[in-house]
């Protein structure tokens, strides 16, 4: 009956703890890691991002996101909208098709998989028959045409995946279509590019890997005319005005191809728009008619290979404004928005997906501005260091923060965001989230996790309290007056760091008061206060010594960060009123913040202090470095210089050298050859040894958690107000602070006492906060009962007996004993002796 019982009381208590808690991943906020296609939509305003994990996402309006995943441990390599459709087709590595759609269920819609397919070919032939290059979705809504690595064309019916053998288009039947003069003794090579005419959706552009492009007409079975190229062939564009057919290729040129014409076999012109030394493939080429009559021309690549080989370049070029968009990361895809549905009008906004970020450009305001992401943000567009989650933020601080945010977004589009399709039906927030991530970069972000979308309120920058290399102003891919290529960098991603010192560590903000405070990888503490106005001041700077001048340590990392003298111009937002530098400058490793008692309690690795920021002094410091932890002396940088840093300043001369170059017109071969050699040497990579420990090793004086409490800790009936730290051997410190009267808050000195309690790195101490339920050894052992001459009995009145003398004696030694413990313990004359003869075996 018992065991019954206790079954149905954990049922109840289980559909209890279901009713009132339930763990369930929600929603994914962040920019996708390693993006590997990309796809839109134009008349669903949808475009879909595929992964190398095998993910599929969808996004629309802001809050419209759908998310899919492969079975397939394979990564997506393409992605196609069927037009005018709720269907996609994806593409994986695996040479495997996959149709989506989404379907409405319950009045909302949802992202299912509803069929897969893979080319089979005939029996006996080699893979590279069916391997699928290049996927075009056809008008019509219901053909997939499927270019493959052996040179064929198969055509599919869709959604079901049926293949229509009797309309593929065998390579065969093309190379019997080209002169015999082309072909020669070489191979037309894999199907590279499939474009469709938009005036005659019968007609289809067959590009092959080796230059030749083929319009074959579907509906007639036969190839109407060819364009002959001697360059590999990179991308096919077929455009709205005047039938022309755009070819990019490896060696850095675009032709353009008239069609139409019986000896339209001839380009009608080939350039190479950086340059006659050799350049990169254009990897991808679009042209864009508009209302004026000069078109848009966009293509990715193509830079001059030694000089700018590395740049990650998009070049956009309209009457007589050129800008190479340069990006931080490769570029994987990128297509054109048009003003208004259905790929209509004059385009609007280019949209970027590079490998760590998504970049939208508003194509119509002036200088062409960055949108402003509502979803896919690159959360790491400066490595995290940390984060910290404050829920239910208060309207005030909510606007307060906001309205600081908004005079950073100043070189923002002010329109709009472009992309439009779905309808978000999820109700308002309830309550209003802020996440703060702390970056290597020294620089904290507030984001609003109130909802789906997570976006940016408010940046953060600490590295204007410091002297740094870091110059705002100066940006190494930021192109000069007059050069050329035109460079323009874009994006917020950003994996350079100049000093790693500056990286935050611990965050930590009072949603009611507006105090922050954060702490860095240098032993940097910062109190901020929360201002409207922009404000000019110095920053107060106190040097705190953990070791408390103990001899025999002796500090090998990095040194502290060098606090600027001189004010220093604070925009409106969170500035800092107070600076706390440990010694020796460790990692902060705990913080903790009061803002009623106006404390900030920090650890390191060699100890924890308590700092009041109202009256700007140090309560106390306790070290807690043990002295078999010499790994704690050495930091987690070795050597302070960065090789990132080396990279950049050295960067940064090339570019200044190359402009000076420039401007004083030095032609001059010797001093030409003395400045390369120059430059050489100024990139040969300065290392810096990295040790792989974290701040989590075996020291066992680590300061792990710093906590402020208002508990009974004297006794049981006064609340006290306390600072509890733990460390990583275990050891848990208390102590009482004793706080002046709001009276005489500003001039009496906060005092502190530490009860605490230590506990061996082996142990547990299990404790508790309640009256009622205590968890304590209870035990009972009985006395045997012994025969012998050894132990005498005396029999009492009762029946029972007792020991003889010796027990006594022995019980007599005992509470002499505990008596002279106690003693020992509460002399602190005899406690100092003690210590100082265990410090000294020690050393």
């Amino acid at each position: 009956m018992k065991r019954f019982k206790r079954h149905g009381q954990e049922s109840h208590r289980d559909r209890l703890k279901q009713e009132l808690f339930q763990f369930n991943k929600t929603v994914e906020h962040g920019f996708p890691h390693q993006p590997s296609a990309l796809g839109y939509s134009p008349s669903l305003q949808l475009l879909a991002i595929g992964t190398r994990s095998g993910a599929i996402k969808l996004y629309g309006a802001p809050g419209v996101e759908f998310m899919g995943l492969h079975d397939e441990n394979a990564a997506v390599t393409q992605v196609h909208f069927l037009p005018h459709q709720v269907e996609l087709v994806t593409l994986l590595d695996d040479n495997s098709l996959h149709m989506w759609t989404l379907r409405a269920h319950t009045g909302l819609s949802e992202l299912l998989e509803i069929g897969r397919f893979t080319l089979t070919g005939p029996p006996g032939a080699p893979p590279s028959v069916t391997r699928v290059t290049a996927v075009l979705a056809h008008s019509s809504g219901d053909l997939l045409l499927l270019g493959t690595e052996g040179g064929h064309v198969f055509i599919v019916q869709v959604p079901g995946f049926r293949e229509l053998e009797e309309r593929n288009i065998s390579l065969v039947e093309v190379a019997n279509s080209v002169p015999d003069d082309y072909m020669g003794h070489r191979s037309l090579e894999h199907v590279e590019a499939l474009q469709e005419n938009p005036a005659n959706p019968n007609h289809v552009a067959i590009g092959y890997g080796r230059g030749l492009i083929v319009i074959w007409d579907l509906q007639k079975r036969c190839a109407i005319q060819h364009f002959p190229s001697t360059q590999q062939l990179e991308s096919v564009w077929w455009t709205n005005d005047r039938g022309y057919i755009l070819s990019s290729h490896s060696d850095g040129s675009y032709c353009r191809w008239t069609f139409g014409e019986e000896d339209g076999n001839e380009v009608e012109k080939s350039d190479i728009p950086y340059g006659h030394f050799p350049c990169k493939a254009i990897s991808k080429i679009v042209q864009l008619p508009t209302k004026e009559g000069t078109p848009f021309l966009f293509f990715s690549g193509g830079m001059p290979r030694a000089s700018f080989g590395d740049r990650h370049c998009i070049t956009v070029i309209h009457n007589k404004k050129h800008v190479a968009l340069d990006f931080t990361s490769r570029i994987i895809d990128f297509f054109v928005i048009k003003e208004r549905r259905l790929n209509t009008g004059d385009p609007s906004a280019l949209v970027v997906l590079v490998e760590e970020e998504l970049v939208v450009i508003d194509l119509e305001a002036e200088g062409w501005p960055v949108f402003q992401t509502p979803y896919l943000v690159p959360l790491h567009s400066s490595a995290i260091t940390c984060s910290h989650h404050v829920s239910a933020i208060p309207l005030k601080l909510w606007e307060r923060v906001l309205a600081a945010g908004e005079l950073q977004k100043t070189n923002y589009s002010k329109k709009p965001w472009p992309i439009t399709g779905g309808q978000n039906l999820a109700p308002d927030p309830s309550q209003r989230d802020l996440l703060l991530t702390g970056h290597e970069d020294g620089t904290v972000r507030f984001w609003n996790a109130s909802g789906v979308c997570l976006y940016l309120m408010y940046k953060l920058n600490t590295a204007g309290v410091f002297h740094t290399d870091t110059d705002p102003n100066d940006n190494m891919h930021q192109g000069a007056e007059g050069e050329w290529p035109p460079f323009r960098k874009v994006g917020c991603f950003d994996p350079y760091s100049d000093d790693p010192r500056l990286g935050i560590q611990k965050i930590h903000l009072c949603k009611y008061s507006g105090y922050l405070a954060v702490a860095g990888t240098a032993g940097q503490i910062l109190v901020l206060e929360l201002n409207d106005e922009a404000a000019e001041q110095a920053v107060e700077v106190k040097v705190v010594d953990l070791l408390l001048g103990q001899e025999g340590f002796r500090w090998k990392g990095h040194t502290r960060l060098d606090v600027r003298d001189e004010p220093v111009l604070f925009e409106a937002g969170f500035q800092p009123c107070t600076l706390v530098q440990c010694q020796p400058p460790a990692v902060v490793t705990a913080l903790s913040l009061h803002s009623e008692w106006k404390l900030v309690a920090y650890g390191t690795s060699h100890g924890f202090g308590l700092f009041d920021y109202q009256q700007k002094n140090n309560v106390f410091i306790k070290c807690t470095l043990n002295p078999s932890d010499q790994l704690a002396m050495e930091g987690p940088l070795s050597r302070v210089k960065s090789i990132k840093k080396s990279l950049r300043q050295s960067f940064r001369r090339v570019r200044h050298s190359r402009v000076s170059l420039r401007k004083h017109h030095i032609n001059n071969t010797t001093k030409l050859q003395e400045a390369n050699a120059r430059l050489e040497a100024e990139l040969a990579p300065v290392q810096r040894k990295i040790e792989a420990r974290s701040s989590d090793d075996s020291f066992t004086g680590l300061v792990r958690i710093l906590y402020f409490a208002d508990t009974f800790l004297s006794d049981s009936s006064h609340n006290t107000p306390s600072l509890w730290a733990g460390t990583n051997g275990g050891c848990v410190h208390v102590f009482i602070l004793r706080l002046p009267s709001v009276e005489h808050r500003t001039d009496e000195p906060i005092t502190a006492h530490p009860g605490f309690y230590l506990i061996s790195p082996s142990e547990f101490e299990h404790f508790s906060l309640s009256s009622r339920f205590i968890v304590e050894p209870c035990c009972l052992v009985e006395v045997p009962l012994c025969s012998g001459a050894s132990i005498q009995s005396t029999p009492k009145l009762d029946g029972s007996t007792l020991r003889e003398t010796s027990q006594e004696a022995e019980d007599s030694d005992i509470s002499a004993r505990r008596v002279m413990e106690h003693a020992l313990l509460n002399d602190e004359q005899v406690l100092h002796e003690i210590q100082k003869s265990l410090e000294g075996d020690q050393v």
